[in-house]
């Protein structure tokens, strides 16, 4: 299945994103879809999750990691600060404007600081427009933030829950429809 959503042509392109090595890189000429398959045929959850999370366009990846939140919150109860965060974050995700954003953040910075909660509602804020304060020039943040914090959202998500292999399978398979026909995949 093609990727038509991802603007990047080579694997090689996102693992830089991600930080990968030089020498770590995957070869030049090899499609993103074709090394996500290999990573999740070698059975490489959380890189596959995380080289997902780097592929997709800021608001794909920000609306995957929530769906799966979403999810995943239906079946437990959350502290009422991560609850909030999750909340705004998805609210951001149905009308993505600054001061959305900019609340979406807010409930991050309440939220336990390791919750998969926050790290969505943070990649919210660092899904594009300044991150400085509303009256301080323009700073924006880097491109590849928003995907980072996702793809650590769900990571975070299946850390918590009893068969996490189960929660990143359904994370990626997800993922991946959404790579091939964006949003309408959430439908």
């Amino acid at each position: 299945m093609g990727w038509n959503q991802v603007r990047w042509t080579e694997a090689h392109q996102i693992a830089s994103l991600m930080g990968v090595e030089d020498e770590a890189l995957p070869e030049s000429g090899i499609a993103p879809h074709v090394h996500f398959a290999g990573l999740r045929s070698a059975g490489d959850r959380r890189t596959a999750v995380t080289f997902l999370g780097h592929a997709l366009p800021r608001l794909e990846a920000l609306a995957w990691a929530g769906r799966v939140l979403e999810t995943e919150a239906a079946t437990r109860e959350l502290r009422r600060p991560d609850q909030q965060a999750l909340e705004h974050a998805l609210r951001w995700l149905g009308d993505p404007g600054d001061a959305t954003r900019r609340t979406a953040m807010e409930a991050a910075e309440s939220a336990g600081e390791r919750s998969p909660e926050r790290m969505l509602a943070t990649g919210v804020f660092f899904s594009g427009g300044s991150i400085s304060e509303p009256d301080l020039p323009v700073i924006l943040p880097a491109p590849e933030l928003a995907g980072r914090f996702a793809a650590v959202a769900v990571i975070l998500a299946a850390a918590r829950v009893q068969d996490g292999n189960a929660l990143l399978d359904r994370a990626l398979d997800l993922g991946e429809r959404i790579a091939a026909e964006g949003t309408t995949a959430l439908r």
